[in-house]
């Protein structure tokens, strides 16, 4: 039999392995803002020469968690590895961009052994980087969950789509009686390039989870993207620094200030980095607010991001830089 002290460290290892799945989307998603039509939107058009971010540019971060699941001391938890693509195509075949981030816990044994996580999220924006048009979020891990968003511009509506699973359906006396039975789809339809995705399992083919929010704005992100785009935005010129961008986050469409602050040195490896902290945070929750240091020259890089974790908080810090 387990005694108190074991117990007690497993509740603590299960909390950390939750954590490494859901800590990069807590990241934006703990706001419930609607997008305005009304809202000014900043200028994110730059020519493709002047971004500084350059194709095939590979960001490797490592993911760290301290709070009361580790007895206040850091820990780490995943690898983080986030890329820029160039030269790919809309649904509607139009010319477009990539950002790619994939997450994975195989080199930290204690998230492994209780929630092996191996997730990619991949955006698709148009070629002036001011829409983003479809994004995919794929758990080959211990989850096995395969999404995707669809910014429709030409309808002006986002559709949220899944891999089909089982549910647990009870029947019976006092539902005692269950079953596994395929769930029933959203009500839409699947779009045909959507169908040319490789699927997890022939069985849990893509079907319609539901509609979401309007499209109301010219240019709209989602949070991978906003990460990126920071780098493109001008501050200097605002009087307040600070800007608002409507971010799609599953199929809810929310508006994010973004403010810069302070210049600071920040500790990376050993080493001090100059960066620039920009405060990330929605007016439905403003004592939620999330932080991203930007290297302190043309090339932008982020540093680290910082937010608040369950019970402790979180850091993604820098650990290289290389190209594909």
């Amino acid at each position: 039999m387990k005694n108190s002290k074991q117990i007690k460290a497993e509740h603590k290892t299960r909390g950390l392995s939750g954590i490494v799945f859901y800590s990069l989307l807590l990241f934006f998603v703990q706001a419930n803002a609607v997008a305005s039509a009304n809202l000014e939107t900043p200028d994110l058009n730059l020519p493709a020469n002047q971004f500084p971010f350059s194709p095939g540019e590979i960001l490797h971060y490592k993911l760290s968690y301290r709070g009361l699941l580790t007895s206040l001391l850091w820990a780490d938890l995943a690898d983080v590895r986030m890329t820029f693509l160039t030269n790919k195509q809309t649904p509607e075949q139009q010319a477009a961009y990539q950002f790619e981030l994939y997450l994975s816990t195989e080199n930290y044994t204690k998230a492994e052994m209780f929630q092996p996580v191996r997730y990619t999220y991949t955006t698709t924006l148009d070629a002036a980087l001011q829409r983003t048009v479809l994004v995919e979020e794929m758990d080959v891990g211990e989850n096995q969950s395969h999404h995707f968003l669809w910014l429709d511009w030409q309808n002006k509506i986002t559709q949220l789509f899944k891999n089909r699973e089982k549910e647990k359906q009870s029947s019976g006396f006092l539902g005692l009686d269950t079953k596994e039975v395929w769930e029933k789809e959203g009500g839409g339809t699947v779009p045909d390039f959507l169908k040319n995705y490789p699927l997890l399992d022939e069985q849990q083919a893509l079907i319609h989870k539901e509609s979401g929010d309007k499209i109301e704005r010219s240019q709209v992100l989602d949070p991978l993207s906003l990460i990126y785009i920071l780098r493109t935005l001008d501050f200097t010129s605002e009087p307040t620094a600070e800007k608002e961008i409507a971010v799609a986050v599953s199929d809810d469409i929310r508006i994010y200030q973004v403010k810069r602050m302070a210049s600071e040195a920040i500790s990376l490896n050993g080493e001090s980095r100059q960066g620039i902290k920009y405060q990330i945070q929605t007016d439905a929750k403003k004592e939620r607010r999330f932080y991203v240091w930007l290297s302190d020259d043309q090339k932008k890089i982020p540093l680290r991001m910082a937010m608040d974790a369950p019970l402790g908080k979180l850091e993604i810090d820098l650990m290289a830089v290389s190209e594909n």
